[in-house]
């Protein structure tokens, strides 16, 4: 039966346990053991085969019982007598065997080891197959075999006890197996089994390297390495694991000695080993190359991040992410290895972040490290719940760090919110006694205190502090190793984040812990006592800014210097920062006494900071606080702005270098905020358009939510609001607003005061300026006092927030016209300047506001006693504000003085202080002209000396006003705003000083402001070609761009780069604005400059000068040009004759209240006759009616002016050109006469001459200068929409029997669509509407004719570019009326107008609304005169004879007074 079994186990490779035969053999071997007697030769053979089936079946079932009874019987072997007879081992056999039992049950009890884990087994293995190696012979083959047995042992031992003995022995044995192999190689295998011992005896050296930390085991591996690599063909499956050998043992070689070649070697050798495995060469199955693949992959891609960090390549991160991608790809989804691979790929983009900065890389750092946690926390049968929690919380909180990572990027709040999370995860997952519980703690502690940072929420603040005293707990328990250096610097973060809190919530014990940090951390680490003296300097400081204590300034520059002396040379980073603290604690210092020492010393300390960190980390923050040094310094000494120069130049300089994230968002919210003041000190309008558009860029850059964002829209309410004051554009007050509302409802959630305070104070500004353009003004004020009376109270204390509540008490009260309010608004200017210290910008600022109280009260009280306080305050302010030369409110305190002598009736006094103010040179022009304005009232009022020069002055500056304003739609809203007669007032001056002349120019210079700006832009440059054709190229060009952008409403315009900036909706449409203030600013800065060269030309000294009378009298050459100037002080005419002196025709004194009646009647008139039309009922006699208009026209007006020309020797019949001032342009003086009740003329202008208008003397001349005599003949472009006015179609048919076909261009209904017509245009002399026109009373500039499609309004037709321009008629309602209680009727904004500007030298137009039926009979009639004598021979001139006659027609013809009178000529 032993035989059986013993064959049994002979003839399988593995012992079938399912066997029941050989189940029962055994069985039946154990029950005859006891028949054999002990001293059966047979017997120990019998023990031997049966332990050893026992043995197998142990390993097949695992089985504890099997593996115990296999010892014992091979203990029992071993006990019985050898075959001699006195019982000791002397035959060779009997040796053999004895070393054969021996070393049997050697293996039994490792494989009992490994199976229980009992050392007794490991040491009696040791000693069994040390006496089995002690019988055997060295020629023994089975000795090698059985010293092989003794090493796997001894390095078992070694594995689980760390015993070096047992290391050194199993090392030894392998180099006695090298040597053996090598004097005696083994035929058959060729060297491999020698190249297998090289490998194991490298592998050994190797670990015993990571145990011991011999270097000279690392050499000794790496050399026993590259033996068996040499003695190993290039396709032998064994390279690999050789070549990764080598390489794992180079990598641990370059780690001790840190040359960069090992680690090249090692690189190399796994490159090998991936070329070996890819090139199919090695003889292993497709599964085990996969596997080894991505192994070696991944391990290449390891050793390339290696060599990164040590040298930094940019090409081995890249190389290193490819290898672990490649990697990637080779495992299954489920593969075990996919998590440690994913965490690798996401490190590697990570440090590609970090390296290259491309947000794609941390983002797919962040998407595979996910993807790592994903797998992690699935169903993972190959790995133990601990290892996966394990794996788990350390890939949680490496996710946490690329967030934060990537927060520092781009500044999503979410990114912030999910580290948080991610790291608290990590957290629950650790046990309380893990050693990596305190760096979790720590990294969530900083997460949650930079989610304060940017959210401003105090509950962060708190679990940062809680998390930072956890992990502080956990050292100081033992649960970690208590590294002092390590202690120390977390001490430290807890001070500084306690400290954090103490700022916002003014808790004392926050500080009184903060500090006590710091002293246990000098205790701790005493050789770091510089820098906890710093953080306690820091400590100190936060205490001094709450209390006010100025001994805790004194401790705290006293620790930071004390610090600096300690702190050594080679701590860099450590000096920086305390000499950073230093030049603090000397800014605060010299806030507080004012000595000039110490601002030296700070800005000394800022400077040289600045130059050590150039192109390193803080640069930015030290360039920050230079600048904010150096506003100190403008502080003290507001006159010199070269502080705020240098600020701004350090900024702007460092400014490129910060391309994202925070850094960028500090510089240029100081980089705005600088720009802001300088505006405010030199009201340069560039400096407020580059801080408007920095602060705009931060909007986007800062997100919703972030507590940084409340400041940013406040600085831009601000900024806006200041634009506001500047072009009085209410989209710019609009978003003021709104953008303070948005920062103050931040704030409040913010549980900042001081925030809240200021978010609060800008709202309140911003409502202040809304009252002026609001429909409820006393409510916008009312609630500008709420706002500010909420800051009052935060700030009991705080003289500016006193001093805003006043200027609003204020302008209630100015509304009101009450004195009651003024006295409160006065007081608490007082209290103000009382508690703002002396020097201070702002004590000027609120004497300022005083003076303009104390005038208020003046005007609103009256009383000597409050006209002398007004005066003595004056004077302080002015000679407070005299120490500013260049401060605009000089010029506001001069004015305010000026008044308050002219209330006093010291006239004399107050014309020289108002004249002193007008000619501040550096005082912006918007300041003087206010000032300038008043005095021109002032003085005209008096009659005094200075009102010509008051009000020349006055429209000097006014035009001054609307070259800094961009567009003309704020051009014509400041002119609406500020309503003066200063060219009438001030011809009023000249005529009765009889200086006619001076009369003329000044009605000019006066007279359609736009209109004349707009014509400068289309100055004609022929003779300047000729002289300096670049000059002239470059002066076209700026002026075709400032015509663009002035008339545009385009966003985009050319020659403008976009501004790539998204916004939020109320601030979008300001980003078109602001490039268009920009562009406008920089051409106006060319243009002046061009204008100045070609000054300088031989013969041009006068081009764009205001234009002399000499000039101006040739508009009458071709008949007398009439300027009606009717003003309050007195009204006449002006006869301007082509060669003799003007005369003059004075007018009756009521005439200014008579014509503002007369305007008025006449809009009541056209309503009731156009009911009347339009409704076709007869008309009834009328109090008022057309003929009354006319008629007291007539006798006021042009039968003075008749009679003069009659003397003159005008003849009758002759023509003649109005040019009439103010609200008189509305009125039809063509056609003044008496009429009799049937409306037949009885004497009047119609029947003695040709009547036509101008708008201004220039534009006549204009017109004149272009036209052309004969010719080609005309083409004429017809538009009409008939299907909105019957008659249209009749009107159009006369034409066409009037114009052959080739002439007539005939755009009808649906045809005629805008932009087809101003097409169209472009190649037609002549045009002719007849359709709807448009007025638009608010925006002047939307007024036009209305076709198919839309509108074609002024603005198009002022854009238009026509040179073949002659004759227009518009036979449309009000073509050439403005809106008739106009307040700049002088602009002569009207559809004429425009097609005058355009080219146009002759218009037919209408003064108010016209009959559809007149259209075609007025047309015929008309078109008939000008084509009386063919096409070739026609000429424009005769269009106001034509017009003359058409009219004279429909009136005898019985056309009721006010259908004819509507037609006028304007032009040539």
């Amino acid at each position: 039966m032993a035989q059986h079994l013993n064959n049994s186990l002979r003839t399988t490779q593995k012992w079938d346990v399912r066997d029941d035969r050989t189940t029962a053999a055994l069985v039946k071997c154990r029950k005859g053991l006891p028949l054999l007697r002990p001293d059966h030769p047979m017997l120990t053979a019998v023990l031997l085969v049966i332990s050893k089936a026992l043995s197998r079946r142990f390993e097949a079932l695992g089985e504890i019982a099997d593996i115990n009874d296999s010892i014992i019987f091979l203990g029992e072997s071993l006990t019985i007598s050898p075959s001699s007879q006195d019982g000791s081992i002397g035959d060779e056999n009997d040796l053999h065997a004895a070393a054969r039992s021996l070393n049997i049950l050697g293996d039994a009890l490792t494989s009992r080891f490994m199976h229980s884990k009992n050392s007794e087994d490991v040491d009696a293995a040791i000693d069994n197959y040390r006496m089995a190696l002690a019988l055997s012979s060295p020629d023994n083959p089975t000795h090698l075999q059985r010293r092989m047995y003794l090493a796997r042992v001894l390095f078992l031992r070694f594995h689980e006890h760390g015993r070096r003995e047992d290391v050194d022995e199993v090392i030894q044995l392998e180099r006695e197996f090298v040597s053996s192999s090598q004097t005696a190689p083994d035929e058959d295998d060729t060297y491999g089994s020698l190249a297998l011992h090289f490998y194991y005896l490298g592998s050994l050296l190797k670990i015993r390297y990571t145990k011991f930390s011999l270097i000279v085991d690392l050499e000794d591996a790496t050399e026993s390495y590259e033996k068996a690599l040499a003695l190993l063909p290039n396709n032998d499956e064994r390279r690999p694991d050789c070549l990764r050998g080598l390489a794992v043992s180079l990598l641990l070689t370059f780690e001790a000695k840190g040359q960069i070649g090992d680690l090249d070697g090692a690189i190399g050798r796994v490159r090998e080993v991936i070329a070996c495995l890819s090139d199919g060469n090695i003889p292993l199955d497709e599964g085990e190359i996969v596997e080894s693949l991505a192994q070696d992959l991944n391990l290449l891609g390891d050793l390339l991040i290696s060599r990164y960090l040590k040298l930094g390549l940019i090409v081995d991160l890249e190389q290193a992410t490819e290898s672990y991608e490649k990697a990637l790809a080779l495992l299954p989804n489920n593969d075990e290895r996919r998590p440690p691979y994913l965490r690798a790929l996401a490190v590697s983009l990570h440090l590609t972040f970090n390296t290259k900065g491309q947000i794609e890389d941390i983002d797919g750092a962040i998407d595979h490290l996910r993807e790592a946690i994903a797998c992690l926390s699935g169903e993972n049968d190959l790995l133990d719940e601990a290892e996966i929690l394990g794996s788990l919380a350390q890939n949680l909180n490496l996710l946490g760090d690329l967030l934060i990572s990537r927060h520092r990027k781009l500044g999503l709040i979410v990114d912030l919110e999910q580290a948080t999370e991610s790291y608290e995860k990590a957290l629950a997952l650790l046990p309380n006694n893990d050693e990596m519980r305190h760096p979790y703690l720590i990294d969530l502690a900083v997460s949650l205190h930079s989610t304060f940072k940017a959210k401003g929420q105090i509950e962060d603040l708190d679990g940062a502090i809680d998390r930072m005293r956890e992990a502080l707990a956990c050292l100081s328990n033992g649960i970690d190793p208590a590294d002092k250096g390590e202690t120390c610097i977390f001490l430290g973060f807890l001070a500084s984040i306690l400290d954090e809190r103490f700022r916002c919530t003014g808790e004392r014990a926050d500080l009184d812990e903060a500090i006590q940090c710091q002293y246990q951390s000098m205790e701790l680490n005493p050789t770091k006592r510089y820098s906890a003296l710093d953080n306690l300097s820091a400590h100190f400081y936060a205490r001094y800014l709450n209390t006010g204590d100025r001994n805790d300034l004194e401790r705290a520059l006293g620790f930071s210097r004390e610090a600096l002396e300690l702190c050594p040379v080679d701590d860099s980073s450590t000096r920086l920062q305390i000499k950073r603290h230093v030049a603090l604690y000397l800014d605060a210092r010299f806030e507080r006494s004012d000595r000039a020492e110490d601002l030296v010393e700070g800005l000394k300390i800022r400077r040289e900071l600045v130059a050590l960190t150039k192109g390193k980390d803080g640069h930015h923050e030290d360039v920050k606080y230079l600048a904010d040094s150096l506003v100190s310094q403008w502080r003290r000494d507001p006159g010199q702005l070269g502080a705020f120069d240098e600020g701004i130049q350090q900024l702007r300089d460092v400014l490129p270098t910060a391309i994202h994230g925070p850094a960028r968002i500090d510089l240029l919210e100081r980089l705005a905020i600088f720009l802001h003041n300088r505006y405010l000190g030199s009201d340069a309008p560039e400096d407020l358009e580059e801080a408007i558009t920095y602060l705009r860029e931060l909007t986007v850059l800062v997100p919703r939510g972030y507590k940084p964002r409340a400041k940013i829209l406040s600085h831009l309410a601000s900024a806006l609001q200041y634009r506001f004051k500047l072009f009085g554009r209410s989209e710019d007050i609009d978003d003021a607003v709104d953008s303070a509302r948005d920062a103050v409802k931040i704030t409040r959630s913010s549980h900042g005061r001081d925030d809240l305070v200021e978010c609060l104070s800008i709202l309140a500004t911003c409502l202040y300026p809304r009252l002026h353009r609001d429909d409820n003004p006393l409510g916008v004020i009312e609630e500008a006092i709420t706002v500010q009376q909420e800051v009052v109270s935060l700030s009991p204390d705080d003289g500016p927030a006193l001093r805003n509540l006043a200027l609003i008490i204020l302008e209630r009260q100015k509304r009101l016209k009450q004195s009651n309010g003024i006295e409160e608004a006065i007081i608490l200017l007082r209290k103000s300047l009382a508690l703002i210290p002396a020097g201070h910008p702002d004590k000027l600022w609120s004497l300022d506001a005083l003076a303009e109280a104390a005038l208020w009260r003046c005007y609103l009280s009256g009383g000597i006693e409050y006209q002398e306080e007004a005066l003595d305050i004056c004077h302080e302010s002015v000679a407070a504000q005299r120490q500013l030369a260049s401060d605009k409110s000089y010029c506001d305190a001069v004015g305010n003085l000026a008044e308050v002598y002219w209330i006093k009736g010291d006239y004399e006094e107050a014309f020289t202080r108002y004249e002193h103010a007008a000619n501040m040179r550096y005082a912006t022009p918007r300041s003087r002209f206010r000032i300038t304005a008043r005095w021109a009232s002032r003085a005209m009022q008096a009659g005094h000396s200075s009102s010509l020069r008051a009000n020349t002055k006055a429209l000097e500056l006014l035009d001054q006003c609307l070259t800094s304003t961009p567009t003309i739609d704020l051009q014509h809203q400041f002119l609406t705003r500020n309503p003066g007669d200063f060219a009438s007032n001030a011809a009023v001056c000249a005529i009765e000083k009889e200086e006619l002349e001076i009369a003329v120019q000044v009605l000019e210079q006066g007279r359609a402001l736009l209109w004349s700006r707009m014509r400068g832009y289309r100055h004609s440059i022929e003779q300047l070609q000729e002289s300096n054709p670049g000059l002239a190229e470059e002066f076209k060009g700026v002026c075709q761009q400032l015509e663009h952008i002035t008339v545009s409403s385009e966003p985009n315009l050319s020659g403008m780069a976009p501004i790539s900036v998204s916004t939020p909706p109320y601030a979008a449409h300001g980003l078109d604005f602001d490039a268009k203030v920009t562009k406008n600013r920089q051409l106006s800065d060319d243009y002046e400059r061009i204008i100045s060269e070609i000054r300088h030309i031989d013969g041009f000294s006068s081009f764009l000068q205001a234009t002399p009378f000499s000039t101006l009298q040739t508009a009458a050459r071709e008949g007398p040009v009439i300027l009606v100037n009717v003003n309050e002080h007195r009204s006449d005419a002006i006869i301007l004759q082509a060669t003799e002196a003007p005369l003059l025709v004075p007018l009756p004194e009521n005439l200014f209240a008579m014509v503002d009646t007369l305007s008025s009647r006449l809009v009541v008139v056209d309503r009731i006759n156009r009911d009347e039309d339009r409704k076709g009922v007869a008309r009834q006699p009328k109090q008022l009616d057309m003929g009354n208009i006319l008629q007291l026209l007539w006798e006021s007006v042009c039968q003075l002016i008749a009679l003069a020309l009659q003397e003159m020797g005008h003849p009758t019949g002759s023509r003649v050109w109005w040019c009439p001032v103010g609200r008189l342009n509305a009125l039809p003086l063509h056609a003044a006469g008496i009429y009799n009740n049937k409306g037949v003329l009885i004497e009047g202008l119609p029947n003695l001459y040709v009547s036509s208008y101008t708008p201004t003397l220039s534009s006549l001349i204009t017109s004149r200068e272009t036209a052309v005599k004969g010719g080609s003949g005309p083409r004429l472009l017809a538009v009409g929409q008939s299907n909105a006015l019957p008659k249209v179609k009749d009107e159009l048919f006369k034409l066409k029997n009037l114009f052959p076909s080739h002439v007539l261009r005939v755009r009808d209904d649906d045809r005629a669509q805008a932009d087809s017509v101003l097409l169209n245009l472009r190649d037609h002399s002549w045009v002719h509407f007849a359709c709807h026109g448009s007025l638009d009373a608010s925006s002047p500039f939307k007024s036009g004719f209305m076709l198919h499609d839309k509108k074609l309004s002024i603005r198009n037709i002022m854009q238009a570019k026509l040179p073949n321009a002659e004759l227009a008629f518009l036979a449309a309602c009000h073509s050439a009326a403005s809106e008739s209680m106009s307040k700049t009727p002088d602009e002569v904004l009207t559809l004429a107008a425009a097609m005058q500007f355009c080219g146009f030298r002759s218009i037919v137009g209408t003064l108010w609304t016209m009959s559809d039926n007149d259209g075609p009979v007025l047309a015929e009639k008309f078109y008939k005169h000008m084509l009386r004598n063919g096409l070739d021979h026609t000429d424009v001139r005769d269009s106001a004879e034509a017009v003359h006659l058409a009219t004279k027609s429909m009136r005898e013809a019985g056309v009721p007074l006010h259908r004819w009178t509507t037609f006028v000529h304007v032009g040539i």
